[in-house]
């Protein structure tokens, strides 16, 4: 699962931000779109509009967290979640993707929960 949202941040390094889009769920209550993502790395910190999000990060005095935790599926059909703080311009930041995964009949599906800082 890890390896999968490691990839959604390599498609958003390109600046691309429709196929990263489209390799996750969304919550329509969410209203997430391809620019709107975007927006939310540009407005990060200093909001400089050249920065990006980096797959690879030097530490700072933040330590990455890339973690997942499982449980039973609940009555939304979730079974776990995932927690992963994204680099921005080759730094691990604290701005924070955080994903739901969800329990399909055809597997398990990972939706875009929020972007925000922890």
């Amino acid at each position: 699962m890890i390896a999968f949202v490691d990839r959604w941040a390599w498609l958003m390094e390109s600046e691309d931000y429709d196929p990263a889009y489209a390799i996750t769920e969304h919550d329509p209550a969410m209203k997430w779109t391809p620019q709107l993502i975007g927006e939310i790395v540009k407005a990060y910190g200093d909001a400089d509009p050249k920065q990006k999000v980096t797959l690879e990060g030097k530490p700072t005095d933040i330590t990455q967290c890339k973690n997942v935790d499982r449980w039973d599926v609940n009555t939304h059909g979730a079974v776990g979640e995932i927690w992963y703080d994204l680099n921005i311009d080759g730094l691990v930041s604290d701005l924070t993707a955080t994903f739901t995964l969800i329990q399909r009949t055809e597997g398990l599906a990972i939706q875009l929960n929020d972007i925000h800082v922890m």
